[in-house]
């Protein structure tokens, strides 16, 4: 028992550690008001609201086993099933006049869209978990192999708080400071967010505001509607796992079929991105595109750009 109340004891005083009384916070709120122009009262006021969270920190630094799962195997069994497909279809019908709004600012064909919005947060149902003040504090403030990446982030939280005229202490986000319905850290939020519900900010919070960001980033990125992303490969032999397969794994189609690997459907180009992904015990092999290579750089994951190709192509039936 005394054991017990010694923890409890402890954990009510890291959860109620002030960082604005830390060295570390007055030399954040001298930068931001000497780089940005912020008041250090505001920032070290603000910092005060910020709670320790050390399941954050445990989990970025993977201390928390099993509390994330982003492998092929879980990314068919979750979102190729019907329940998550008719959630899109749904979500492509309440939400038609912003999917319709983006795709004639941007261009971009609503399914795409609908499929990140899916796979980064359920349609909003998951990614909010956390208060991203108190989320990038602890990051910022405390040992970690990003902790000047997380630094940077608290900056830029502080920075679009400003310019959309947010509450900073009420943004909501992942445990790693991601915002939103499409987990954008701050400083991508920065670059690609937008007001696409007209309301005079530009709000991670927003659905039609993420709807018209993801536009947005795949537009800066000239993305491609004609493409098919990815499509399923023939395989002849054992030869395709001689071949690397990463992201950034890209070989001529003479190649490919040297290792018996031919498109099933029709592709464009003279190459694709070699895509092999282990599920049950046995590969799924697909070859990519351009646009495949694109989603990569929203997040560096052939499972993830995948799975994002293969839910847009579900929602275009």
């Amino acid at each position: 028992m005394k054991k017990f109340l010694i923890f409890l004891f402890f954990t009510i005083n890291l959860y109620s550690f002030n960082y604005s009384q830390t060295k570390l916070a007055q030399q954040f709120a001298n930068k931001m008001h000497i780089k940005y122009g912020f008041s250090k009262n505001y920032i070290l006021k603000t910092l005060s609201k910020a709670h320790h969270l050390q399941n954050v920190l445990d989990r970025y630094n993977g201390r928390l086993k099993g509390a994330t799962d982003y492998s092929w195997a879980r990314y068919k069994r979750k979102i190729l099933i019907p329940d998550s497909i008719n959630l899109g279809k749904n979500f492509m019908k309440q939400y038609s006049k912003y999917l319709k709004k983006a795709k004639n600012i941007y261009g971009i064909d609503k399914e795409i869209i609908t499929a990140f919005i899916r796979v980064e947060s359920k349609f909003g149902l998951y990614g909010g978990e956390y208060n991203v003040l108190s989320a990038l504090t602890t990051l910022a403030f405390n040992p970690n192999r990003k902790q000047k990446f997380f630094k940077e982030q608290l900056e830029k939280l502080f920075i679009l708080a400003r310019r959309e005229n947010l509450d900073i202490t009420k943004i909501k986000g992942s445990f790693a400071g991601a915002l939103g319905c499409v987990q954008q850290v701050p400083s991508i939020y920065l670059k690609y967010g937008v007001d696409l519900d007209s309301d005079g900010k530009a709000n991670p919070n927003s659905m039609a505001d993420c709807i018209g960001s993801i536009a947005k980033f795949l537009n800066r990125q000239n993305w491609d509607n004609s493409l098919p992303i990815v499509v399923k490969a023939n395989v002849v032999g054992d030869g395709f796992r001689r071949l690397k397969s990463g992201y950034r794994s890209y070989y001529s189609l003479n190649t490919l079929s040297n290792f018996g690997i031919t498109p099933k459907e029709p592709f464009f180009g003279n190459g694709a991105y070699f895509i092999r992904l282990k599920s049950n015990g046995y590969y799924d092999i697909y070859l990519g595109d351009r646009d495949y290579r694109i989603i990569t750089k929203y997040n560096a994951s052939k499972a993830y750009a995948t799975i994002i190709a293969l839910y847009a192509k579900e929602m275009k039936k």
